[in-house]
């Protein structure tokens, strides 16, 4: 009789643990998912805002490219691949944006995870602005100068875009997912709202799965 009476003591209590527990992962999941929304909310809202900027910015560069009438191909090629490079971060800018808006939170965690690491994976392939940088150095290039300057042109104003050339071509290669064991690239990208932003909220995600495994 004392047997029986125990052991309904240990299975009460076993099914009262079990109902903690699962109140328990309830109250994480809700709280963790939350943090991880409101963390992605507030990175669509730094895009839009950013394409918003990319757009001005495109249209006031279409402006001086249409005063230009390409009487300066230096000016004329340089801001015309700007343009291009901008209208090509806006694009994916918006793609990001619609990502994060058809996240299902009631979904399961894992189909909520993968679009995590395809959203965190093309936030690191908008990387290809860097390549940009060097029509930043040539914009105010003219026929003038290059005759004007002379040697001084080939020794100064060359060597300059090559070397912001060179480094654009190198962080492009170096700034991956893949490296983000590396010291430099690991602070870079955990200066940028749009990378930590992604970080934490699979990192919320993270602690259920933890929390289920423990």
């Amino acid at each position: 009789m004392e047997d029986i009476t125990l052991k309904n003591l240990w299975k009460a209590q076993d099914e009262k643990l079990d109902r903690t527990m699962k109140l328990n992962l309830f109250l994480l999941e809700s709280l963790q998912k939350q943090k991880a929304e409101s963390k992605l909310n507030s990175l669509a809202r730094f895009k839009g805002w950013a394409v918003f900027l990319g757009i001005l910015w495109v249209l006031f560069l279409g402006v001086l490219v249409y005063g230009n009438q390409l009487r300066n191909i230096y000016f004329t090629v340089s801001v015309g691949m700007i343009i291009l490079f901008t209208i090509l971060a806006i694009i994916v800018y918006i793609k990001h944006i619609a990502l994060i808006r058809q996240l299902d939170y009631s979904m399961p965690i894992t189909d909520t995870q993968k679009k995590l690491s395809r959203l965190q994976a093309s936030t690191f392939n908008t990387r290809f602005l860097l390549l940009q940088t060097p029509f930043y150095t040539t914009w105010f290039w003219s026929t003038e100068m290059v005759n004007g300057m002379g040697t001084k042109f080939w020794l100064i104003s060359v060597p300059v875009t090559l070397a912001f050339t060179a480094l654009a071509i190198w962080m492009y290669k170096n700034l991956t997912l893949e490296n983000m064991h590396k010291k430099w690239v690991r602070s870079l990208v955990n200066s940028t709202p749009e990378h930590t932003s992604v970080f934490k909220a699979i990192d919320f995600l993270n602690e259920i799965e933890e929390f289920k495994k423990g």
